[in-house]
């Protein structure tokens, strides 16, 4: 999930979860209408959280972790994420 950084069954489109699955971290990221944004209102490519990032280099969502906020990984490799 980009969101709670869980692998548990849940409804990742909709995760409303205040804290990373381990309960160690607040979440970075928020779901508005579907779409991640962080807590601050930039919205943040969906796409750049797979394993396989995203191809496209510019857009109007940001390439940041939803996990941790940070631009190296997105959520599927951040190492918050339940492994």
């Amino acid at each position: 999930c980009a969101v709670c950084l869980g692998r548990h069954p849940h409804r990742t489109v909709e995760c409303s979860a205040s804290h990373t699955w381990d309960k160690q971290h607040e979440t970075f990221a928020e779901r508005v209408h579907k779409a991640l944004w962080t807590k601050d209102g930039k919205q943040i490519c969906t796409a750049w959280q797979r394993e396989e990032g995203c191809s496209v280099p510019k857009h109007d969502a940001h390439h940041v972790c939803s996990g941790c906020g940070m631009a190296q990984h997105g959520a599927q490799r951040c190492p918050r994420s339940q492994k």
